[in-house]
């Protein structure tokens, strides 16, 4: 038996940092987006207990124990006691998102191994629990359980849904190359948090009427004006994005270095895609999920 899961990618549409925690994370008040850009996993029974990955398409990736899906996998395991001593599975994971990005494709993948190991073993593990588990992962991971588009609180694992478009967001993944460091992006956020945050209802509304517009002119990522700051050759690539005629809002993606466009639909988006890459930045035609 052959099991196969997408991972898809997300985009943060909206991003506000309210605080630094006692715990030494930020509260967060997020809106995720889905994309159609996904990594594959491919999950086998194995009589031999652990997990085996096997990674194709980003050489530099580790398959070892630090890798999301293998640390997804253990915690299933050491989840069920003895029987979990004797559970084992292979899995292939086909990367197609960059690492690095602020496309959350870590946290997707780990998402992906836990519904893929709990059908695979034949768990039915409850929801609630499988979603405590992916919050252990990483901040990023209880959305990819579900996707399409939520709001998050707290550090982003708190979630509720969004009502979405009536059609896909259509836009343009534009990848500089290098990754923004988490770490050092957070570091630089104190001097641009203001003394009242930003609220999303105006991003809210605009997604639930379907206007892409108004979407676009809600953008907002409060992690955009540190990363620029610590990369300057960002708010070149910023300014050139936002100047295409296509571009109906452009957002730096997590702590990036991805940025998304906004386009008016599909067509635009891979016109502007194509352009883009002819001049030499990498640059991928996207759209998000559909509620």
């Amino acid at each position: 038996m052959t099991l196969r899961l997408r991972a898809p990618a997300k985009t943060n549409l909206f991003l506000e940092v309210l605080r630094r925690r006692e715990d030494g994370f930020h509260e967060l008040d997020t809106v995720f987006a889905e994309l159609d850009l996904a990594d594959e996993l491919e999950f086998e029974l194995s009589s031999r207990p652990g997990i085996e990955l096997t990674i194709e398409g980003d050489p530099g990736l580790s398959a070892g124990p630090e890798n999301l899906v293998i640390r997804a996998g253990e915690g299933l395991r050491a989840g069920l006691g003895a029987r979990g001593q004797e559970l084992g599975a292979r899995i292939l994971l086909r990367k197609r998102i960059p690492q690095g990005g602020g496309l959350g494709g870590g946290s997707s993948d780990a998402a992906a191994a836990l519904r893929g190991l709990d059908e695979l073993w034949g768990l039915a593990t409850a929801p609630p629990e499988l979603a405590r588990q992916a919050a252990r992962l990483g901040s990023d991971v209880a959305f990819f359980l579900e996707g399409g588009f939520a709001r998050g609180l707290e550090r982003g694992e708190v979630l509720s849904p969004v009502a979405g478009p009536p059609r896909a967001l259509a836009g343009v993944l534009a990848l500089p190359g290098f990754p923004c460091p988490t770490p050092a992006v957070y570091g630089a956020l104190a001097k641009h948090l203001p003394s009242q945050p930003r609220d999303p209802q105006a991003l809210l509304a605009a997604l639930e009427g379907g206007d892409v517009e108004k979407v676009g002119a809600a953008l907002f990522n409060r992690l955009q004006a540190p990363a620029l700051e610590l990369f300057p050759v960002l708010e070149e690539i910023r300014a050139r994005l936002a100047a295409a005629p296509e571009s109906l809002g452009v957002l730096l993606s997590g702590s990036g270095s991805t940025f998304l466009v906004l386009c008016a639909e599909a067509n635009a988006a891979k016109q502007l895609a194509s352009r883009l890459t002819e001049s030499g930045l990498r640059a991928l035609a996207t759209q998000t999920a559909v509620s």
